[in-house]
């Protein structure tokens, strides 16, 4: 079946490429019989990148490629950057200015959460939920997160605390430790990355812990 797949997606990716959503359909059962394989999960993140394949499908994709796998900086920044995707349509902001008498208008914000009920609900959200429980010691334990700092890779903590605060939120141990770390650093740049990720944090355990 495996083999079957990568052979439809071949020939897809021949004949018809620009049929993505069979495409999108083939490479998510590879994946889902090979979490590891990164050359598919890449085609995955390239579908999306054009605009063919949607932010929060990929980040199921790349959540079931990170259950298998240990990645580098650049598979943690394409999850961070579903997850800010996924903020930005799940809060939809709306703006009301009231005129007083003569007085100077004032501005209310209203929010709306709109995160996808894929993530929060059914199968797909008790997997969420096992998912975010089983990587505070996978990915952002405090033996981890010491690693992590060790070897000096700013980006892969950067985007690994950018994940974990749309995941637990801005005051999780990885992501505090992180952002001083990068204030220690004078990387602004990154820096700014994560502060950005922590201001729109969707604390999706939050979410889920209310779903139960």
């Amino acid at each position: 079946m495996h083999t079957l797949c990568r052979l439809r997606a071949s020939l897809l990716d021949c004949f018809d490429r620009d049929n993505y959503g069979m495409l999108s359909n083939c490479f998510e059962g590879i994946l889902k019989k090979d979490p590891t394989c990164y050359h598919t999960l890449a085609r995955l993140i390239s579908m999306h990148q054009n605009g063919d394949y949607s932010a929060d499908s990929l980040l199921e994709m790349i959540g079931l490629h990170l259950d298998a796998t240990f990645a580098d900086h650049n598979t943690w920044r394409d999850f961070a950057l579903c997850f800010l995707k996924i903020s930005q349509y799940e809060e939809d902001r709306m703006s009301v200015c009231l005129n007083g008498n003569g007085e100077k208008k004032q501005g209310f914000t209203v929010r709306y959460n709109r995160i996808p009920k894929i993530l929060t609900e059914g199968k797909q959200g008790k997997s969420w939920m096992f998912r975010c429980r089983w990587w505070l010691n996978r990915h952002f334990s405090k033996k981890v997160l010491a690693s992590d700092i060790a070897t000096g890779d700013l980006q892969l903590l950067t985007y690994k605390a950018a994940c974990a605060s749309h995941m637990y939120g801005q005051e999780f141990h990885y992501v505090v430790k992180a952002y001083t770390s990068l204030q220690d650093e004078n990387d602004r740049d990154l820096f700014m990355f994560l502060r950005m990720h922590m201001q729109n944090s969707i604390r999706l355990s939050d979410h889920l812990s209310r779903n139960k």
